[in-house]
């Protein structure tokens, strides 16, 4: 869903009057929307920067990106680039819709601002006064946990703890449920560490309070009120909308569309309040309008600006000295004035959204890849904004950068030298079972050992990687994205645990064998 300063896909921080001739080299403007005729130092800004856009198109292969532009409360720029799926011609335009990933956080954010506006609840108030069923691992930690600490990402779990429940069908009820059962590993409030999973907890208490769901709060409380007629918070939404993007991945080498069907298409809509909602620019421009405003939209105060304020106050420090998280956004130094800003990234689409508020200047980037491309023409569209003469190459740096990540990936995934065969299939078949995932079925298939998991019963291939220790393979994603497997063996020859391993080899469960003779 992104962040990682800058994040993971899995979830974890942008233009010319001339319409080009070819789909892949420019973009598209739509005159039902046109934006408002900027100033001539903005104009001038907006060709440099346009150029930029293009080039990173080209650069780091993706198919299709639409930017807004928005000043002084005005939309002044609106523009698509691109085509909507690789290899044909459709271009991108300002109406496509694109998936915007995590910068549905600032959403959730503000709904949670909407009730502290009326009273419902306040900031510091224990989560347990509103959701008493909420746990955390330590009893302690659960007693102090407050409203905003839902938000301000320093619960004491690891990054993106919990993130696979989402993909393989459990619902937010489960993700609510499963911070009781997630290890810390570092302490309440000491440490930045980005997570989806108590977007959902913070989801359930606006919907207790108000008795309606997190997407009808959305569409009652901003989306009508803004007029975001184009954005909608379900999958089903998405596909029938007539005009969306198709989304991308990259294998280093190769971009390939991601199919309608393709079975986790739907886990950015169960983290729904972490990172589900479909917009395209010039939606979401009117959401930049409303933060830009303190709260108003075209005369009508839609959030209170004290609330809405604090959601942009840093909560927790960043480690680099120039980034604090605030609620579902990031506050970064920047001269002349800070920057205000969030990523985002589904499996298929990276999404920005950053304002210079001291200078009344927003800019949004959608794009139909998880590229650090948004990112950084965000900051590329700042540096010549504020007339920087001396702004690094920020988009051949992170491009360097880019590279070298998938150079690395692609010598990580060789097995071990001398790797030990792993035993027969059946020393690990059986039925498993986890406090965090509920139980797993390990079976032989065809000579291949499968892992059934989750409650609509996934299945995955354990690929051997040497001996006890097998990657898992599913499909759309690479061999280790979605962790390992690793099993302890008894004396006997078979194993009685086996321990889920995230990318970064760390113990997500333990999972105990069910029939385990003691």
């Amino acid at each position: 869903m992104q962040v990682k300063l800058f994040p993971n896909s899995l979830v974890t921080a942008l233009l010319l009057a001339a319409i080009l001739l070819s789909p892949l080299a420019g973009g598209t403007s739509q005159a039902a929307a046109a934006p408002g005729k900027p100033g001539p130092a903005l104009e001038t800004v907006l060709q440099q920067f346009e150029r930029q856009v293009e080039k990173a198109l080209r650069d780091f292969q993706v198919p299709g990106m639409a930017v807004a532009v928005i000043q002084k409360d005005r939309v002044v720029y609106a523009k698509g680039f691109g085509v909507k799926e690789t290899g044909k011609q459709e271009p991108v335009d300002p109406h496509t819709r694109f998936q915007v990933g995590s910068t549905s956080k600032a959403f959730t954010a503000t709904l949670v601002a909407s009730l502290v506006d009326e009273g419902k609840l306040a900031w510091k108030d224990p989560v347990i006064s509103h959701l008493p069923g909420f746990a955390m691992y330590d009893p302690w930690v659960t007693k102090e946990f407050q409203i905003r600490d839902l938000m301000a990402q320093h619960s004491g779990m690891k990054p993106y703890a919990g993130d696979i429940l989402a993909m393989i069908g459990y619902g937010r009820g489960d993700i609510v449920r499963s911070t009781a059962h997630i290890k810390p590993v570092s302490s309440f409030r000491s440490e930045f560490a980005y997570v989806n999973n108590l977007w959902v907890t913070a989801a359930a208490v606006v919907e207790a309070k108000t008795g309606k769901t997190w997407e009808q709060n959305i569409q009652e409380r901003i989306f009508d009120p803004l007029g975001m007629s184009e954005s909608s918070t379900s999958q089903e939404d998405l596909f029938k909308s007539g005009n969306m993007a198709t989304f991308h991945t990259f294998d280093g080498k190769t971009v390939k569309p991601i199919a309608r069907d393709w079975p986790f298409f739907n886990w950015p809509y169960v983290y729904g309040p972490a990172g589900g909602i479909n917009s395209n620019v010039l939606d979401m421009a009117r959401w930049v309008r409303m933060q830009l405003g303190e709260g108003t939209f075209e005369g009508r105060q839609v959030i209170g600006k004290e609330n809405l304020d604090f959601t942009h106050e840093p909560q927790t420090p960043v480690p680099g000295g120039k980034n604090a998280y605030c609620l579902g956004w990031v506050k970064t130094e920047y001269a002349p004035c800070p920057l205000v800003w969030h990523n985002g990234a589904t499996t298929g689409s990276a999404t920005l959204v950053m304002m210079a508020p001291g200078l009344d200047i927003g800019i949004v980037i959608l794009s139909n890849l998880v590229t650090p491309a948004p990112d950084t023409l965000g900051l590329v569209f700042m540096d010549l904004y504020t007339g920087k003469k001396d702004a690094p190459d920020r988009l051949g740096t992170a491009l360097e950068g880019w590279k070298k990540k998938f150079a690395g990936k692609a010598g990580m995934s060789a097995r071990p030298k001398g790797a030990t065969p792993p035993l027969p299939n059946a020393a690990y078949a059986g039925a498993y079972e986890s406090p965090l995932f509920g139980t797993a079925l390990l079976m032989e298939r065809q000579g291949q050992l499968v892992l059934r998991l989750g409650p609509k019963g996934f299945e995955f291939n354990l690929n051997p990687w040497n001996r006890d220790n097998f990657t898992i393979e599913a499909p759309g994603f690479g061999e280790g994205d979605l962790g390992a497997i690793r099993f302890v063996v008894g004396a006997d020859g078979k194993a009685f645990a086996f321990d889920f391993l995230d990318g970064d080899g760390d113990v997500l469960s333990r999972f105990e064998r069910k029939d385990r003779k003691e």
